[in-house]
C-alpha cells in the first residue's frame, strides 16, 4: 500500500475499509444488499456526459423514459442480478464552477436532447447530486482560468489523499456497500514513457514532488479510487489506471478496473464492420475516417498531443482487425456549431475478386452524451457486480464497451459481446452452485 499522509485520514481509511454490513450473517448480508445503495462517483461531474448520466438515472427511477440504449437491460444479461437503477447514490469530482442543471439546460437548448418537463421532474435528484460534488485536481498541469474552486495542493500525494478522503466520506455518509469511480473528464495527453514511474518507490517519490510531476491528473484520480477500495473505469483515452505500477497496486488491493475510451460511435461501427471484410476474404487497402465534433471534447482535442492520444485510441480497432499493410487514417476537427453532436465520415477502399477495387462509405451522426451516458450506467452496474463477486484486476469481459480495452482481448464487436455474456453466465452459474451447497 502506498504511504499517504498520516493523521485522521488513516483513521477514516480503517473505519471504512469493509462494507458497513461486515459481521452480519449471510442471510442478513443478502437482505442488506437488496436494500442498500451503491455509489457512482463521476470524474468530470458537471460535464455533458456525467450530467446526462445523472438525468438519465433520475428519469429511469421515476419511470419517465424507456431503457433504450442500456446494454444491461438486454435479456442476455438479466440473470446476472445487476443492481437496480435506484440503488445508486451519485457524487463526483469537478474542476469547473459549472452546475449540473446549467450544463443540462445548455444541452437542452443546443442539442435538443430532452424536454424541459423532464428536467423539472428530475431537478430534486440533480440537486442532490450537486451537493455531493467535490473539487477535483489539475495538479501537474496548467490550470485553466475559471477553476478557482480547486484547492492548492502542494504535492500530487496531497491531492491523492484529498481525493481519497472525498470517496471514503461519500461511502460513509451514504452507507454504501460499494463505490465505482468512472472517469468522464476531458482527454489529456499520454505521459512520456521515460517519465512514468515503474515501481512503488519511484511512484511515491514522484507524488512528493512539488512541481513537474510526471503523473497526470487522470492517474491521480485512479490511484485515489484504488486507495479507497473503489472499482475504477476509464471512459476516456487518458492514461488513468493504465500504468503498470498502478495496475499492480490495484490488483494487490483487490480492486477491479476497466477501460479505456468508451466506444460510442464511429469506432463502434468499425468494430462491427471490419470483421465482415475478413470473413468474406476481401482485402482492405485503406480505411480513412474524418470526425467533426463541437463540444468541450472537441475544444480539448485541438491540442496536438491530446488529439494524438485520441487518434491512437480510435485506430486500435482497425490495426487489430485489418491485415498488415492496410492503411489507417483518422482525422479530428473541432466545429463549434455542432455542439454535442458528432459526425464521422468513413471511406473504405478494398480489393475483391480479380483484383477489382471497390469502395464503401458511411456517415455516422450521433449525439455524444446520449450515446455515452447509457454505457456509463451499464459499466457502473457491471463494476458493482464485479465488486460484489470479489473480482479483481482487469475486467476483460467489459472490452465490448471500449475502443482500446485493457488486457489482451478480441476487438471485433461480436466476439466482445459473446465474451461479456459468457463471463456473466459463468460467474452466475458458479455463484448459484455455491449458494446450493
Amino acid at each position: 500500500m502506498l504511504a499517504l499522509p498520516t493523521g485522521p485520514f488513516h483513521h477514516l481509511v480503517r473505519q471504512t475499509r469493509r462494507p458497513y454490513h461486515a459481521g452480519l450473517s449471510r442471510k442478513a448480508i443478502s437482505m442488506t444488499r437488496a436494500q442498500t445503495k451503491a455509489g457512482l462517483w463521476l470524474i468530470g461531474a458537471a460535464g455533458n456526459v456525467a450530467s446526462t448520466v445523472a438525468l438519465g438515472l433520475a428519469a429511469l427511477q421515476r419511470r419517465r423514459i424507456a431503457t433504450t440504449g442500456l446494454v444491461t437491460e438486454l435479456p442476455a444479461l438479466h440473470p446476472a442480478g445487476l443492481p437496480p437503477m435506484d440503488t445508486f447514490a451519485l457524487g463526483g469530482h469537478e474542476i469547473r464552477s459549472a452546475t449540473i442543471l446549467q450544463t443540462l439546460r445548455d444541452l437542452r437548448d443546443e442539442a435538443n436532447m430532452f424536454r424541459d418537463d423532464l428536467l423539472r421532474a428530475c431537478a430534486p435528484s440533480l440537486r442532490a447530486f450537486q451537493r455531493n460534488i467535490r473539487p477535483g485536481t489539475t495538479f501537474g498541469t496548467n490550470t485553466p482560468k475559471g477553476n478557482e474552486r480547486i484547492p492548492p495542493d502542494e504535492t500530487a500525494e496531497q491531492a491523492v489523499a484529498r481525493l481519497t478522503e472525498d470517496l471514503l466520506r461519500f461511502r460513509k455518509r451514504h452507507r454504501l456497500e460499494h463505490v465505482v469511480v468512472i472517469n468522464l473528464s476531458s482527454s489529456e495527453p499520454r505521459p512520456k514513457v521515460r517519465s512514468i514511474p515503474r515501481d512503488t518507490a519511484s511512484l511515491r517519490k514522484a507524488l512528493r514532488r512539488r512541481s513537474g510531476s510526471p503523473v497526470p491528473p487522470s492517474a491521480l484520480y485512479a490511484l485515489a479510487a484504488v486507495e479507497a477500495g473503489c472499482a475504477y473505469v476509464n471512459f476516456t483515452p487518458s492514461v488513468g489506471i493504465d500504468l503498470p505500477v498502478l495496475r499492480r497496486h490495484a490488483e494487490a488491493r483487490g480492486v477491479p478496473y476497466a477501460g479505456n475510451d468508451g466506444k460510442t460511435g464511429e469506432t463502434l461501427v468499425k468494430s462491427a464492420l471490419a470483421p465482415m471484410f475478413t470473413l468474406r476474404n476481401l482485402r482492405v487497402l485503406s480505411w480513412a475516417g474524418q470526425n467533426l465534433l463541437g463540444n468541450r471534447d472537441g475544444r480539448t482535442l485541438r491540442e496536438a498531443r491530446t488529439r494524438a492520444a485520441k487518434v491512437r485510441s480510435k485506430e486500435q480497432v482497425i490495426r487489430h482487425l485489418l491485415p498488415p499493410g492496410a492503411e489507417a487514417r483518422t482525422g479530428i476537427e473541432y466545429v463549434a456549431s455542432l455542439g454535442d453532436w458528432k459526425i464521422a465520415w468513413d471511406h473504405v477502399h478494398f480489393e475483391g475478386f480479380l483484383g477489382t477495387k471497390m469502395r464503401l462509405q458511411f456517415c455516422w451522426e450521433g449525439c455524444d452524451s446520449a450515446l455515452a451516458a447509457p454505457l456509463v450506467i451499464d459499466l457502473a452496474r457491471l463494476a458493482i457486480l464485479a465488486l460484489r463477486r470479489e473480482e479483481r484486476g482487469p475486467l476483460k469481459h467489459l472490452a465490448f464497451f471500449f475502443k482500446d480495452p485493457i488486457g489482451t482481448t478480441p476487438h471485433d464487436l461480436v466476439s466482445q459481446w459473446q465474451a461479456l455474456v459468457a463471463h456473466v453466465a459463468q460467474t452466475t452459474a458458479r455463484r448459484s452452485r455455491r449458494s446450493r451447497r
